[in-house]
């Protein structure tokens, strides 16, 4: 559709006005020589195509206003092939331009002398009128695009809304609902014509003006809602704003049992374990897994203990992901890093004015956000004893009361502990109560440390030297034997995560494609925890003596320290393990490599 076409009412409007205020006809023809638009004799033309030699597309082509004064005598209209047919005394064409291109012509026709008289007596006047004119018309075409183009984004965010699973309300300044999408009308059970109009606290009673005046932040601000006696609601109310300034809110609702489901996807996009993922094949961890293997499809609780470090949430994960929870969510709580004042509500929830500070309509607690899921509690040796009560009470019954409440929650969760001390002797020495205890350990797993399973390290070693060189863009590399016997005569306190810190320490440090001992920590390095017999097992290869190489009582011959240069190398770092591995000082091993001119 042409631009003229697009305004076809507007343009005929402003014809006949000028028609009847000028006394003269008025004709608009578009950039195909279409007549869109005519008063008095053109009004009969419109519709027609004009021919290609008229002046009119003359006029067009050439882009300036041209002045008939005799047709059709006058030299201009020589090349027309219609001059013959011409009724015209004098006529005044101009180009229209709107958006930088022709739109169509705008031509000024007098019929009658006294017409001409009218026409010709003052042109520059008429050249103006009608450029101000073709201005008028692009501005008319401008508003109609820019109305057309808001109607479109309208219908689209209408689209994009009611695409939305949530309910949504958009709200003013004053609380009232100014649109609703359809998942809110399907929410809530009733039209969105109805819905329009109302006061938000007619739809959710706590949202009312002074809980919207409360959000008037720059962030958002979530709701537990209740309607009814069984209707609960998670809401969010975002603030509508500009320069800072308040002017409405969006809120976004919907139901509360559908937060576990919300937590599941979450969860499972962010990260799932599988017994494949626990690396090791010494016969202690192939033990643990066969042990979590058989046990992930029961419901029966778990309690995994060990050193920190080894393992114990992987192995978790991996249980909850084999079982049939699997889509439901893993929830890990861990006890030890949350202050003991808030780990009550943190667990069990929160009614609305249960505390100084309690946020407005509630909040769930760790135990619903788990429903029909995995609640992991991690560190649960740290959990305060008069919280130990309320939570034996939430496993047996599998019910939680939040706190200010007197309703029962009920839940449908699987729980698996974790603790890095030995609860049972805690247990006896009344350090943790003993019924949670023996709730908690239905089925117990033991994660072995690291120090006795050592033959996984060279393993572990190469899993995480590959994906420390890939993280940090660096060829692919490997340990050498020298490297390997060091991380295996080192005891390891923090188990698999201090080992998986110093590989990725040393590949940061490494140069080429062998990681060394030089690359290694120095704790690792100056361990006097020497254990030459795992050394062995990793490097059979490997002369066994006393801290790895000889003690200081052995007699140091030129022979120990070729074999030692060549196996450690001679950094600084490389001489501190000697001089560790031979037991002696670092002072002395310098003056022995000074003796013998090494």
């Amino acid at each position: 559709m042409t631009v003229l076409m697009e305004v076809q009412g507007f343009a005929q409007a402003v014809a006949d006005a000028i028609g009847a205020v000028i006394g003269v006809e008025v004709g608009m023809v578009d950039e195909n020589l279409l007549t869109v638009v005519g008063s008095g004799k053109y009004a009969r033309h419109i519709g027609r195509t004009l021919e290609r030699s008229t002046v009119s597309a003359r006029a067009l082509s050439q882009g300036r206003t041209m002045v008939i004064a005799n047709p059709p005598h006058d030299e201009i209209c020589l090349p027309c092939t219609q001059k013959e047919k011409c009724t015209d005394v004098a006529d005044i064409i101009c180009p229209m331009i709107i958006g930088g291109r022709p739109a169509g012509c705008v031509i000024l026709v007098a019929c009658s002398t006294p017409q001409k008289e009218i026409l010709l007596g003052d042109i520059q006047r008429w050249v103006n009128f009608l450029e101000r004119m073709t201005d008028l018309i692009s501005r008319a075409f401008n508003e109609r695009q820019q109305a057309d183009r808001a109607a479109s984004l309208a219908r689209q965010f209408d689209t994009v809304i009611n695409s939305v699973n949530d309910g949504m309300l958009t709200i003013d300044s004053s609380g009232v609902v100014l649109h609703a999408n359809q998942s809110a009308a399907r929410f809530l059970k009733v039209t969105r014509e109805r819905l329009v109009s109302c006061p938000v606290s007619d739809v959710f009673p706590q949202l009312g003006i002074d809980a919207l005046r409360d959000s008037n932040s720059s962030e958002c601000e979530t709701y537990s809602c209740i309607r009814g006696e069984k209707e609960y609601w998670l809401a969010t109310v975002r603030p509508i704003a500009d320069d800072s300034y308040p002017h409405g809110h969006v809120l976004t609702f919907r139901g509360i049992e559908e937060i576990p489901r919300m937590v599941a996807n979450y969860i499972r996009s962010e990260r799932h374990s599988t017994f494949d993922d626990i690396l090791g094949s010494s016969p202690a961890i192939t033990h643990v897994k066969k042990i979590a293997a058989r046990i992930a499809s029961s419901d029966s609780t778990v309690l995994i203990q060990g050193e920190s470090g080894t393992g114990k949430e992987l192995l978790a994960r991996a249980i909850h992901f084999e079982s049939a929870r699997r889509k439901g969510p893993f929830v890990a709580v861990n006890c030890a890093a949350i202050p003991e004042s808030i780990l009550e509500s943190e667990l069990f929830g929160y009614e609305e004015g249960a505390f100084t500070g309690a946020k407005r309509g509630g909040k769930p607690g760790k135990f619903e956000l788990a429903h029909e899921g995995v609640l992991f509690l991690d560190e649960i040796g740290d959990m305060p004893l008069h919280l130990q009560v309320k939570l034996l009470r939430a496993v047996e019954e599998r019910g939680v009361d939040r706190l200010g409440s007197r309703r029962t929650v009920p839940i449908d969760i699987r729980i698996i502990a974790a603790s890095n001390r030995d609860l049972r002797r805690m247990s006896l020495l009344g350090e943790f109560r003993p019924d949670l205890f023996y709730r908690l350990a239905v089925i117990p797993i033991v994660m072995p440390p690291l120090r006795e399973h050592k033959e996984d390290i060279r393993e572990y070693a190469a899993y995480f030297v590959a994906r420390y060189s890939r993280a940090l863009c660096k060829a692919a590399m490997s340990v050498s034997p020298a490297a390997m016997a060091a991380l295996a005569r080192y005891s390891w306190p923090g188990n698999i995560r201090e080992l998986s810190n110093a590989l990725e320490y040393a590949v940061n440090l490494v140069t080429g494609p062998v990681i060394d001992v030089d690359c290694l920590p120095p704790q690792i390095l100056c361990s006097s925890s020497a254990d030459p017999a795992a050394a062995a097992r990793l490097d059979p290869g490997l002369p066994a003596c006393p801290n790895g190489l000889r003690s200081s009582r052995c007699a140091i011959t030129r022979s120990d320290l070729q074999e030692a240069l060549s196996r450690y190398g001679r950094s600084t770092h490389a001489k501190e393990a000697m001089a560790a591995a031979f037991g002696i000082s670092r002072a002395t091993l310098y003056r022995k490599l000074r003796e013998y001119n090494l």
